[in-house]
């Protein structure tokens, strides 16, 4: 963990690259193959409504798998799933970090439709950690560990929480109020998916193979 805060520290890229240095690197140390790292609005929304996020970084999600996760994410029973750390952190003002075991006390995500979708996305199983930021907003962290891999352990997820803690910095750099207000539009599921396609450099035809509809689709997909 020291040597991983360490080359953090040393890497001489901006705050996404740090970012990424990071979270592969802590991903390592815990054996998952993919992380997303997203900021989430301190809006508070009605029973049942998904919050406002935007994802600002990713990785380990080839061949089209992350627009998949960001469908997964968006489904009204992963927000039930999420909606107790989100209630505990808004009550508390702390950094929390929880397993799906943890989470998932009714065993939603075992239920067919969203497991398909979660499994869609090379996700077997998966742990959260969400850090209060000043502004009021949340720095969250998502990671995740393949389909028939072990679920996450306590220790696993301590590691995780100790690591994340140690770089309040980095939750916090590179926004500044007009950014937040930037980076979480009220964006439908399907527009945030192309927009972070657009972000990943993917031209329109790549666009419209990744979600699997036509380049017209994809324009009226925008437009609406």
């Amino acid at each position: 963990m020291i040597r991983l805060l360490g080359d953090v520290a040393a890497s001489r890229g901006g705050a996404t690259e740090k970012r990424r240095v990071l979270m592969d690197g802590l991903a390592r140390l815990i054996e998952a193959e993919r992380w997303m790292w997203t900021m989430s609005s301190k809006t508070k929304v009605k029973q049942g409504q998904r919050p406002l996020y935007t994802p600002i970084a990713h990785g380990g999600f080839e061949d089209g798998l992350f627009p998949k996760l960001l469908k997964a994410v968006d489904h009204p029973e992963s927000w039930e799933i999420f909606s107790p750390i989100s209630k505990e952190i808004r009550a508390k003002n702390v950094h929390l970090t929880r397993t799906l075991r943890e989470l998932d006390e009714r065993d939603r995500f075992s239920r067919k439709e969203l497991r398909k979708l979660w499994h869609d996305a090379g996700v077997g199983d998966l742990l959260v950690s969400i850090c209060p930021m000043s502004s009021g907003d949340f720095s969250a962290i998502g990671i995740y560990r393949d389909i028939g891999g072990d679920e996450f352990s306590d220790r696993e997820a301590r590691i995780v929480h100790l690591v994340l803690a140690e770089v309040p910095w980095l939750h916090e750099t590179g926004w500044t109020e007009e950014d937040q207000l930037r980076v979480l539009p009220k964006l439908s599921p399907r527009r945030r998916a192309v927009l972070n396609l657009v972000l990943e450099g993917q031209s329109r035809k790549e666009m419209a193979a990744t979600l699997g509809i036509s380049t017209h689709t994809l324009e009226l997909a925008w437009l609406m």
